[in-house]
């Protein structure tokens, strides 16, 4: 058989929850505006999390296609008895990576702070997904310097689920841009309330000299043992209150390695007793709900996790995380739900 006329079967590239390919240029006021930050470049520990953002793209893709074609007519979310739709692919956009130099970070940082700047001034959410946490400071900065320029004089507020305080100053290796410094670099943007800094799920032992710091200025810290003792939700609930005081935005950062490292292997900090994936999503679900004007979602490490449950759990956060902008609601009466 002439091998030229066999068919081939290339399966498109994957985008996050199956969304369309676009440039910033693209982007449509009200868009969920997804990209990847493919650097683990300042980690001091187990790196892998470069691979990351492909594997949610895939991964999400996978969890999208399966509901909407499971539930053409709407789908039941037993979390909340809500009849709920997908939205189409359309809605949502991928910008790809932002381009990233291993051995130079500042340029990194430039380039993913271009991106997510590009997003907020078009009216876009922006969704960015690393890599190791460093990556989530330019992708605040992005999102700080495009408010900035639409309303001078506002501020915002910023909540981060993390096993960590990620509150250092420097590293002595790393120096002061590394995966343990970006909320402190956070701290830093002059349009960020601090006073509205909110920290869920820290676990283990942390810097006291941090800690005495940050209650200083008015900042919250709800450790993995407050979760387990009150509540997730409860927590989610006092967090959103307090990181949106006389605020009308507030960006959301989430390591997954808040996750006790027995149920998510594949993260680069394993640290033990700390949540569980169900109170990660009543965390989510609560915190889903707030004025959001970013979002970042960090630390998956591929390799690290042969079975690939961690990005599979990563993708159904990251999914809980925007849920208000992948649903819509057709009803909010289910009968079975007590």
């Amino acid at each position: 058989m002439d091998r030229q006329r066999l068919p081939t079967f290339e399966s498109p590239a994957a985008r996050f929850f199956g969304a369309r390919p676009a440039t910033p240029d693209e982007i449509q006021p009200g868009a969920l505006a997804f990209l990847g930050m493919p650097s683990d470049a300042t980690h001091s520990s187990r790196i892998g999390t470069r691979f990351g953002p492909r594997a949610l793209r895939h991964e999400s893709a996978r969890l999208a296609r399966g509901l909407r074609a499971c539930g053409p007519g709407g789908l039941i979310d037993t979390r909340t008895g809500k009849h709920l739709r997908m939205v189409t692919p359309e809605c949502l956009v991928d910008l790809g990576d932002a381009p990233i130099d291993p051995l130079d970070v500042q340029a990194t940082t430039e380039s993913i702070a271009a991106l997510t700047a590009a997003v907020v001034d078009r009216g876009g959410l922006p969704v960015a997904v690393g890599g190791d946490h460093y990556n989530g400071y330019p992708a605040c900065l992005g999102v700080s310097r495009a408010l900035a320029r639409q309303r001078p004089g506002e501020r915002f507020g910023y909540i981060q689920v993390d096993g960590h305080l990620d509150f250092g100053d420097r590293l002595p290796a790393w120096g002061m841009h590394n995966h343990a410094t970006n909320a402190r670099r956070v701290s830093e943007l002059p349009n960020i309330e601090r006073a509205n800094m909110v920290w869920i799920g820290i676990a283990g032992w942390v810097d006291g000299k941090d800690v005495e710091e940050i209650e200083a200025f008015g900042g919250r810290i709800f450790s993995a043992e407050e979760v387990h003792r009150i509540g997730a939700a409860e927590v989610a609930r006092q967090a959103l209150a307090h990181a949106c005081r006389g605020c009308d935005r507030l960006y959301l950062s989430l390591d997954i390695d808040a996750l006790d490292s027995g149920f998510l292997p594949g993260t680069g900090s394993v640290v033990h007793s700390e949540l569980a994936p169900r109170q990660y999503l009543d965390l989510l679900t609560v915190l889903s709900n707030g004025p959001l004007c970013g979002v970042d979602l960090v630390e998956v490490s591929p390799p690290l996790d042969p079975t690939g449950r961690s990005e599979r759990i990563a993708a159904r956060l990251l999914m809980e995380a925007v849920r208000q902008h992948l649903f819509e609601c057709l009803s909010d009466a289910v009968d079975f739900m007590p």
